[in-house]
């Protein structure tokens, strides 16, 4: 799990979604912005492409852990909402970390 200071409260959440511009990678939206402040992250999935609370959470934890590892300590003042549209959540962490560093490389040369 990331810190809960590079998580978004309800409030950023909702007033940063609608000024995020969005980058697609396979069933992946990542929405994301430059931010003030510290980066800031947050994962979606809905409740209708998995009805188990337990492996939406299991999900969430292994996309955290990659930003985590892979994105922190690369960026610095970013805000990025990971919004998952697939129809199956994936199993292992070896299928979301090509989706995260697609994004990871996108964002670096935008911003740079």
């Amino acid at each position: 799990m990331i810190k809960k200071e590079h998580r978004f409260t309800q409030k950023s959440f909702n007033f940063l979604r609608k000024k995020m511009k969005g980058f697609r990678s396979g069933d992946f939206l990542f929405l994301f912005s430059q931010s003030r402040h510290k980066t800031h992250v947050s994962v979606v999935i809905a409740k209708k492409i998995e009805k188990s609370a337990v492996k939406r959470i299991r999900f969430k934890r292994q996309v955290y852990e990659i930003f985590r590892k892979h994105v922190l300590p690369k960026t610095d003042q970013c805000n990025v909402i990971c919004l998952y549209k697939g129809s199956k959540i994936p199993q292992n962490t070896a299928e979301i970390l090509p989706h995260v560093s697609k994004f990871l490389k996108f964002f670096l040369r935008k911003t740079r």
